[in-house]
C-alpha cells in the first residue's frame, strides 16, 4: 500500500476531528416528557402550583452561552456564522435553555416549534457560513441560497428562541378537565400525522413541503405559534431551492423540512406533557372534593 494511499484516509479523519464539536458543545435539553413542574398542598388539601423553581441549564451551565456549534464545523478561514456572528470568543446563545442560562416555566414557555432555541434556520448549502468555495478552486463566493447570511432568522419566534405554551382558557395551568382533554387530543392527531412524515427532496421535495404545512396545521388553533410556522417554513425552502445547481441539493431540501419537523415534534410533545401533569392535578382535587363530600 502506497505512502499516499494511507496518508488521505488520515488526512480525512484529521478533517472530521478538528471540525466536530467538542464535548463542551453537546446540546443537553431537557427530554420533552420528562419536565416536571412542582405543586404545593394548600389550607384545604388541594394542590396548587408552586412557584417556579429555576433550575440551572447543564449544557451552558447557567451562564446562557455555549461554544458556538456552527463554528466548529468551519475552519479558520470562516468569516460569516449564523449563530455568533464569529465573535471573538466564538460563544452563541444557549439553544438548550434560550439563553436564559435555566429552563423557563414550562407552564409559560417552550422551546420553539421551528428552530428549538436556535433561533434560525441554517442555510444548508453553506452549513451557516455564508460563503461557498468551488470544487477545486481557492476563491470564495457568496451563497447564492442565504445570500451571505448563512441562514435566516426564525419568524417564528422572532429569534427569541422561546415561544408562547398552548392558547387554551383561562391558561394551560388552570384549564379544565374537559379542555385538557380536548387539547390533547388535537395534539395528539397532529403528533400522529408528523410521526408519518418523510423529509424528502429533488422532484418529491415540493409535495413533502405541502404535506408538512399540512400536519402543522392541524393543531394551529391551539399553538399560536404552530399558526406562524407554515410561511415562514416555506420561505426557508424557497431560499434553499436556489441552491439546486449544487450537489446535495436533495439532501439540503430534506434537512430543512427534518430540522422543523423535529422541532414541532419537541415542541408537540411538551406541550402534552405539561396538559398531562395538570389534568393529574384536577384529578386529584376532584378526587379529594369527593372524598369530602362524602364524610
Amino acid at each position: 500500500m502506497s505512502v499516499r494511499s494511507l496518508l488521505s484516509p488520515l488526512l480525512f479523519l484529521f478533517a472530521c476531528l478538528v471540525a466536530a464539536p467538542s464535548p463542551a458543545q453537546d446540546l443537553r435539553f431537557v427530554h420533552p416528557e420528562k419536565y416536571e413542574r412542582a405543586t404545593k398542598t394548600d389550607a384545604a388539601g388541594m394542590l396548587q402550583w408552586d412557584t417556579h423553581k429555576e433550575e440551572k441549564c447543564p449544557t451552558c451551565a447557567g451562564t446562557g452561552k455555549m461554544k458556538c456549534m456552527t463554528c466548529a464545523r468551519f475552519f479558520d478561514d470562516a468569516t460569516v456564522c449564523i449563530e455568533c456572528k464569529r465573535n471573538k470568543e466564538r460563544e452563541a446563545v444557549c439553544r438548550a435553555c434560550g439563553g436564559l442560562g435555566h429552563f423557563a416555566d414550562p407552564l409559560e414557555k417552550a422551546l420553539c416549534p421551528c428552530c428549538q432555541g436556535a433561533g434560525f434556520i441554517e442555510c444548508g448549502l453553506c452549513s451557516g457560513g455564508g460563503r461557498l468555495k468551488g470544487e477545486g478552486s481557492d476563491r470564495w463566493s457568496t451563497c447564492s441560497a442565504c445570500r451571505g447570511d448563512g441562514g435566516w432568522k426564525c419568524a417564528v419566534c422572532d429569534g427569541e428562541r422561546l415561544v408562547e405554551v398552548a392558547s387554551l382558557k383561562p391558561s394551560l395551568a388552570e384549564a379544565s378537565v374537559a379542555t385538557l382533554t380536548k387539547a390533547m387530543a388535537t395534539t395528539d392527531q397532529a403528533l400522529a400525522a408528523l410521526g408519518k412524515f418523510t423529509p424528502a427532496g429533488g422532484p418529491d421535495a415540493r409535495k413533502a413541503v405541502k404535506e408538512l404545512v399540512k400536519d402543522l396545521q392541524i393543531a394551529q388553533s391551539i399553538y399560536p405559534p404552530l399558526k406562524r410556522t407554515p410561511k415562514f417554513f416555506e420561505m426557508c425552502m424557497s431560499k434553499t431551492y436556489g441552491g439546486s445547481q449544487y450537489q446535495g441539493q436533495a439532501e439540503r431540501e430534506g434537512q430543512v423540512q427534518g430540522t422543523v419537523k423535529n422541532s414541532a415534534e419537541f415542541y408537540l410533545k411538551h406541550q402534552k406533557h405539561m396538559m398531562e401533569l395538570a389534568l393529574k392535578r384536577l384529578e386529584a382535587n376532584e378526587k379529594l372534593a369527593a372524598e369530602n363530600k362524602g364524610k
